[in-house]
């Protein structure tokens, strides 16, 4: 099982917004996500805006392309597209930044 960890930003004041959507999630949309092998999925929230993900998965790029190919996910991206803070707007969905992980105790 592959840990993979992520920040990205979103507009501040348009987190209550951001939570509702999320504790509205389309059931259809995580059956995708569970069927592309991610488990334990949380997000969490910083004042400043930043959000940190938190997932398991046993391989993130393919799990990622497998949910970039549907029309779901593509749905969920643009719906979700008003709350993110990004430098490129043409990227769908949050601009995400990887984190390295540097330890790990279970």
């Amino acid at each position: 099982m592959g840990r993979s960890a992520f920040i990205f930003r979103m507009k501040p004041e348009m987190k209550a917004e951001y939570k509702k959507a999320h504790d509205e999630i389309w059931p259809d949309f995580a059956k995708e996500i569970s069927d592309a092998g991610i488990r334990n999925y949380s997000i969490f929230f910083k004042k400043d805006g930043t959000l940190f993900a938190y997932l398991e998965v046993d391989d993130f790029e393919k799990a990622m392309g497998q949910l970039g190919k549907t029309d779901l996910n593509a749905r969920w991206q643009k719906f979700m597209d008003k709350f993110f803070i990004k430098d490129d707007p043409t990227i769908p969905g949050p601009q995400i930044e990887m984190l390295e992980e540097v330890f790990h105790l279970d």
